[in-house]
């Protein structure tokens, strides 16, 4: 059985990407959801473990929010977006693309790939995130 580190290390490679990561519901119970990056790839350093986002905030509280991928470019350029999205400006990421990771039509968890440089996702690799996601499911769920 793959472990999840082995899932973002093939899928980092695959798709040549330069921070791959997953964030998680970490808060217990009847506890207001706290989503955390939890399991991460080609990080620059270890602060992402001190972001803290609820759902509506930041790229992987949004995508839990509206259950969407979300795509971002050029965030470097757009300082309001680099007030929102902690992740990226942290990993210094120009380009994120988040999905959501679906169980029983809720979000259990976000797949989020980002660049540090300008990438035009294009909507193969759209697709691709799309299932990676699915996969991501039935390795989480194990």
């Amino acid at each position: 059985m793959e472990s999840i580190e082995d899932f973002l290390l093939r899928y980092q490679k695959k798709w040549t990407c330069d921070f791959l990561g997953i964030a998680l519901n970490v808060a217990s119970g009847d506890t207001p959801k706290e989503i955390r990056w939890v399991h991460v790839v080609g990080n620059r350093s270890e602060a992402y473990k001190n972001i803290r986002l609820q759902v509506g905030r930041g790229i992987a509280g949004m995508v839990w929010k509206t259950a969407r991928m979300q795509l971002d470019e050029h965030i470097f350029d757009q300082p309001d977006k680099l007030i929102e999205y902690p992740i990226a400006r942290i990993e210094k990421l120009q380009t994120a693309l988040a999905a959501p990771v679906m169980n029983n039509a809720e979000v259990y968890a976000i797949l989020m790939s980002g660049y540090r440089d300008n990438h035009q996702y294009t909507p193969l690799e759209k697709a691709q995130l799309g299932a990676a996601a699915s996969e991501l499911s039935q390795l989480l769920r194990k």
